[in-house]
């Protein structure tokens, strides 16, 4: 198994950061709109505060390195992170507790990125602003977390209750 490649200077971190930011903002937009249409308004406010706050994150770094060359990141970078299956697209969300799922597992990745950032690279601005991210993504997983202990549970059919007793 190969080596994961990690940004070891702040313009890498920064691409990187660019990268991540643009997606999560895109992705909240999606479910955002996604609880919207199914009337899910209490979430689609939460998806929209927190994709605001992605976006916020995106045009403070764009801001903080215009001017500046940035190293292009190859896909591939991403690849024990974020990678996704070939020719896939993400689908609507089912039901709250899936959107809200969806929502973690985008921001569990970009934390566990930046955590692992943090913990490997050598130079020490690095490992500061990517334990600055981790937390940042971290804050929204703790909000996600709590949406999703608010949120009821499906509701069990007699279908599911049958299937249970014949296994």
């Amino acid at each position: 198994m190969g080596t994961r490649l990690l940004p070891r200077s702040l313009p890498e971190l920064f691409s990187h950061a660019l990268m991540i930011e643009r997606e999560a903002t895109k992705r909240f937009a999606e479910l955002e709109r996604a609880m919207r249409d199914a009337g899910l308004d209490h979430l689609a406010e939460e998806f929209g505060s927190i994709g605001r706050e992605e976006r916020e994150q995106f045009e403070a770094l764009s801001v903080g390195t215009a001017g500046h060359e940035l190293p292009e990141v190859p896909a591939w970078e991403f690849d024990s992170y974020f990678r996704a299956p070939a020719n896939w697209k993400p689908r609507k969300p089912r039901s709250a507790r899936e959107a809200i799922g969806l929502a973690l597992a985008t921001e569990r990745r970009a934390q566990n990125f930046y955590v692992d950032v943090a913990e490997h690279a050598t130079d020490d601005a690095v490992c500061a602003f990517a334990a600055e991210m981790a937390a940042d993504e971290q804050r929204h997983v703790q909000r996600l977390e709590e949406l999703l202990a608010r949120e009821p549970q499906a509701a069990k059919s007699a279908d599911d209750d049958a299937e249970l007793v014949r296994r």
